[in-house]
């Protein structure tokens, strides 16, 4: 078989354009020679190969994905993709579910927003992770947090057993990177911190919202209130915790060397442009602390500055290394070198690692050197070789500003581990001479060469704390462990189970098979669904995978998508598929398309102002006698952004244009309906032109009327959703039915078709329900137990059992039978209820019946977003009678809270009940405070409020002689109040006096 292509050529192509893309804060960008409409590189791909093989290896582009993805979201009056107003988007989804919950008052209710949705996984895919921490409390190492690109925060208590699982840790960084994480040694319980934000100029990066800290041991999260309007700190690339001071650094992309003398309450800048001893960048790439405690940071993403120490991080304390006489690294002066990946060795303080990314994109990596003598001089060592001759010497194949982490043993000062594309190590890194270090492979990004499979792309790697018996790896394919690191060939295995922060595009629905789905995923290829619940899939076709479609009268004829115009179809129900690369090129990168399954014509985009009918998809044998029409759209169309079948007019389909800014052309947000859509001829009428440089990204069409359109746009500062009742009309009438709706983009709708003024949503921070769409007036609600916070892509109705599946871009996949009430659920749940009791509160429910019920999960909230498990009642299994459950939660405090029901299947099928809420309790003389813990604490206190702090909190500790210790305020203005007490505050027993709005309280304290 012919090699499909170089994915050295492909990585180097964009290694040099993505010089010419970089930005300062907003996306302002004008492609190179080798862009979407000057396609380079791709362009030598089209047609090369005749062989279909859908299973061969493809390397991922996130960098065109999310190109694409700025394409159709930026704001057209300032032409940047202002993320922060996500941030808006998260508060408004815990007003409105805290108002649903309370509107529950013990009763079932029959609103969309409060369905039922079960999630499906899949359990064996990953996706980019970007921090990884071994829990320094947990002495057998298996306590692991795994931060995500664009699925959040995840913990598992068994990551190197071989049956790992994942819990989502907090949805509310379900939206955001988590890119840095870091914990205070020494603290019970743990506090820890979380940075959010990609920083490597990525251009599928996913931007952050500020530090977060916990300090109950990952349990609850609250942001650091001078972190979330600090742009600075929108993206951060490392955190590290001072073993002695405690004090917190964190390493920014435009701010430079931020520190925390009082656990994140306040920082300053101690190294960067503006500080006495200026670094040349504000661009840090990463921090590490020695075995003796000295510091070490590097500066330079995309530019060249240098690798700095100091004893005691203090501003003027810092020594460029790289300026120093005779240390054996390039000078600043000499511009060859970029990004700076750093590692000292936990057993030995004399010993450190740096790998250089290069700036000549010929060369990518520049070297890796090592020095003996803590930092002072400095020795370059080969680079390590990969067997992949696509890939060779340059590692990281000309990705080094992505992919770079290096890691030492923590036990053997000699043992180092690269990562690239691939996994190295090395365990002569100290050799007296430095030329004859040698390295092993370890593993293959496809599994070739003789070397393990083990995904693309590696970001973060991890021991337990002093041991050198277990490695952690996280990458583009999720997380990897090993029980053997010392190995010559260390054996690594994957470990994804629960960990759902798959990125998909879209999904398909087979017509009568209940658990069969298509769906196409950012990286990992396209995956089918065979069974219920959260289950292992299957990837049927490989590289990033694009949209698929069953057809829905001969199921056994199935497309799945590449990227552009390449195509994959199966005869034979998904059990083999055989690819048509149409074009290489022609469309966008995951390219928008859908299956007319009564004419047999699959239509998609192509090039701009044109779309492509392929007329015989099921009768062509290779892409060769294939036909294809490519008719034209009207000028200054664009490009298409969205395709779809009408449901009720033979040959008749809906375009949606989008704009490509990079081209630097004002055209895109266009509705067409098109007539005889198959033909050379078609005819083409525009029913909706929104604002230039924007994107149509779905069209919802009533499935008994086709006048009645529902239209989104995905772009931000725009009114994204509208409808028409008139569409025949010369000129149809287009009314906002968006509603108090947040400033988002919005990627699909659906009506209800048993009720069509009532429909869904799906957006970028979750999916949306409305009961009556009603101008102006619509109430949109977050749907209150499925995909919350997170991107969703697509929203797909299966007619014949009325249920709806949900493609997000970082939980997987969601189903729900919402438009079916009839439909049996396993538990009829008739009740729920919380009440205050002697001691905590009590949650009631009843069943009518069940079927399968293995127990009932009790989850409580203080926000109504983010639940805890606080017990479990083991549930009838099949009855017929009602029955009556109470769970007694002896360790509620006085607040408000919001209880659920995780129904479980004895399958381990999940059903979330809708959530109700409980009032605070009006304690006389203690109304304000609900709890404060731990008793005893050490350094820091969590203060829960029984109601949020309108405009912060003032603190006092005061000693048993009457003297005040200390005195603090909080500008935290939500329940939760984490405050990090000074080491100067001696052990004792306090009083603790907390006032806000307008209320005082006292409560005694001891501190340890």
């Amino acid at each position: 078989m012919m090699n499909f292509f170089s994915p050295y050529r492909l990585r180097q192509g964009f290694a040099v354009g993505l010089l010419g893309l970089l930005f300062s804060g907003s996306f302002h960008l004008s492609l190179p020679a080798t862009g979407r409409h000057a396609p380079g590189w791709m362009a030598e791909l089209e047609g090369e190969d005749e062989e279909n093989d859908a299973d061969r290896p493809r390397p991922d582009r996130p960098d065109l994905a999310l190109l694409q993805d700025m394409d159709r979201t930026r704001d057209p009056a300032t032409g940047t993709v202002p993320t922060e107003r996500l941030l808006d988007a998260a508060r408004y989804n815990e007003a409105r579910l805290k108002s649903l919950a309370l509107a529950q008052r013990g009763t079932a209710t029959t609103g969309l927003a409060n369905a039922s949705w079960v999630e499906r996984g899949p359990s064996n895919v990953g996706g980019r992770l970007l921090a990884l921490l071994v829990d320094p409390t947990d002495a057998t190492g298996n306590t692991v947090w795994a931060g995500a690109a664009g699925g959040g925060l995840w913990k598992a208590t068994n990551a190197s057993s071989g049956s790992i699982a994942w819990t989502n840790a907090n949805s509310y960084f379900n939206n955001l990177a988590v890119s840095a994480l870091a914990a205070v040694p020494g603290t019970s319980p743990l506090v820890m911190y979380c940075g959010t934000g990609e920083g490597f100029f990525n251009l599928d990066a996913v931007r952050g919202a500020g530090i977060y800290k916990s300090t109950d041991g990952g349990t609850t999260w609250a942001p650091l209130a001078a972190t979330v309007s600090n742009s600075d700190f929108w993206r951060i690339q490392k955190i590290v915790v001072h073993p002695v001071t405690k004090d917190v650094y964190a390493a920014t992309r435009s701010g430079g060397l931020y520190r925390s003398k009082d656990g994140g309450s306040t920082w300053a800048q101690v190294l960067n442009t503006t500080t006495s001893q200026a670094s040349a960048s504000t661009r840090v790439s990463d921090i590490e602390i020695a075995a003796d405690n000295k510091i070490f940071v590097s500066f330079g993403i995309f530019n060249t500055d240098g690798i700095y120490r100091s004893s005691t991080g203090d501003a003027g304390s810092w020594t460029n290394l790289n300026a120093l006489s005779g240390s054996g690294l390039p000078t600043p002066a000499s511009g060859t070198y970029e990004r700076i990946e750093l590692a000292c060795a936990p057993s030995d303080a004399t010993r450190v690692y740096a790998a250089f990314q290069s700036s000549d994109p010929s060369t990518p990596i520049l070297d890796i050197y090592r020095s003996l003598d803590g930092g002072t001089t400095w020795q370059a060592l080969p680079k390590p070789n990969d067997a992949d001759t696509g890939i060779g010497a340059d590692y990281t194949r000309s990705q080094a500003w992505y992919d770079l982490p290096l890691a030492v043993s923590p036990t053997d000062p000699n043992t180092l581990w690269a990562g690239g594309i691939d996994l190295f190590k090395t365990t002569n890194a100290g050799a007296a001479t430095a030329s004859s270090v040698s390295w092993q492979q370890v593993t293959h990004w496809y599994g070739g060469f003789g070397f393990q499979d083990v995904h693309a792309d590696q970001h973060a790697i991890a021991f337990p704390n002093g041991s050198g018996s277990k490695i952690y790896v996280g990458n583009d394919g999720g997380f990897y462990a090993s029980t053997n690191p010392t190995a010559a060939i260390p054996t690594l295995t994957a470990g994804n189970a629960g960990l759902n922060v798959t990125q998909f595009y879209g999904v398909a629905m087979h017509p009568t098979n209940a658990n069969y789905f298509l769906a196409g995923a950012q990286d990992n290829g396209t995956h089918k669904f065979t069974a219920a619940g959260v289950n292992a899939t299957t990837e049927v076709t490989g590289g990033d995978g694009g949209l698929s479609a069953i057809d829905q009268d001969v199921a056994s004829n199935q497309f799945t998508s590449y990227v552009y115009n390449d195509y994959f179809r199966s005869t034979d129900g998904g059990a083999s598929f055989t690819e048509f690369e149409l074009s290489a090129s022609s469309g966008s990168f995951i390219n928008p398309w859908d299956y007319d399954s009564q004419a047999n014509v699959l239509y998609a985009g192509w090039n701009t102002n044109t779309y492509l009918a392929w007329t015989n998809p099921l009768t062509a044998s290779n892409f060769h006698n294939a036909r294809t029409n490519t008719p034209a759209l009207p000028a200054n169309s664009g490009d298409v952004a969205f395709v779809g079948i009408s449901p009720l007019t033979a040959n008749r389909i809906y375009l949606g244009t989008g704009s490509s800014f990079t081209a630097n052309v004002n055209d895109g947000g266009l509705l067409y309906r098109v007539d005889n859509a198959n033909t050379n001829n078609p005819t083409i009428k525009t029913l909706y032109t929104g604002p230039v440089n924007t994107s149509v990204s779905c069209v919802a069409v009533d499935p008994g009327n086709e006048q009645h359109l529902l239209v989104t746009l995905s772009n931000y500062g725009i009114v994204s959703v509208l409808e028409t009742t008139n569409a025949d009309a010369a000129t149809p009438t287009w009314t906002s039915v968006e509603g108090a709706l947040p400033d988002m983009p919005v990627r699909w709708a659906l009506f209800d078709p048993r009720n069509t003024t009532r429909a869904l949503l799906a957006t970028e921070m979750g999916v949306y329900a409305t009961d009556r769409l009603n101008g102006s007036s619509t109430a949109w609600n977050p749907i209150t137990n499925g995909p919350l916070n997170v991107r969703v892509d697509m929203l797909r109705y299966r007619a014949g059992d009325k249920l709806v599946a949900a493609a997000t871009h970082g939980r997987g996949l969601f189903t729900s039978a919402i438009f079916n009430p009839a439909t049996p659920l396993p538990v009829t749940l008739t009740s729920l209820a919380a009440t205050r009791e002697a001691s905590g509160a009590a949650v009631r429910w009843q069943t009518a019946s069940e079927q399968r019920s293995a127990r009932f999960e009790v989850e409580r909230s203080i926000d109504a977003v983010n639940y805890q498990k606080v017990g479990s009642v083991a549930a009838a299994g099949n009855s017929s009678s009602a029955r009556s459950y109470t769970f007694p939660d002896a360790t509620a405090g006085l607040g408000a809270y919001y209880y659920r029901l995780r129904q479980v299947d004895t399958d381990g099928t999940v059903t979330y009940s809708a959530p109700v809420a409980l009032a605070a309790a009006a304690s006389a003389g203690n109304a304000l405070l609900s709890s404060v813990y731990p008793v005893p604490f050490r350094h820091e206190l969590n203060i829960e409020l029984t109601q949020p702090a309108a405009s912060g909190a003032s603190l006092e500790l005061v000693d048993a002689q009457g003297r005040r210790a200390w005195a603090g305020t909080i500008a935290t203005t939500g329940r939760q109040l984490q405050v990090s007490i000074p080491a100067a505050v001696a052990p004792g027993t306090y009083v603790l006096t907390v006032r806000a709005n307008g209320q005082l309280v006292r409560r005694r304290v001891v501190k340890e």
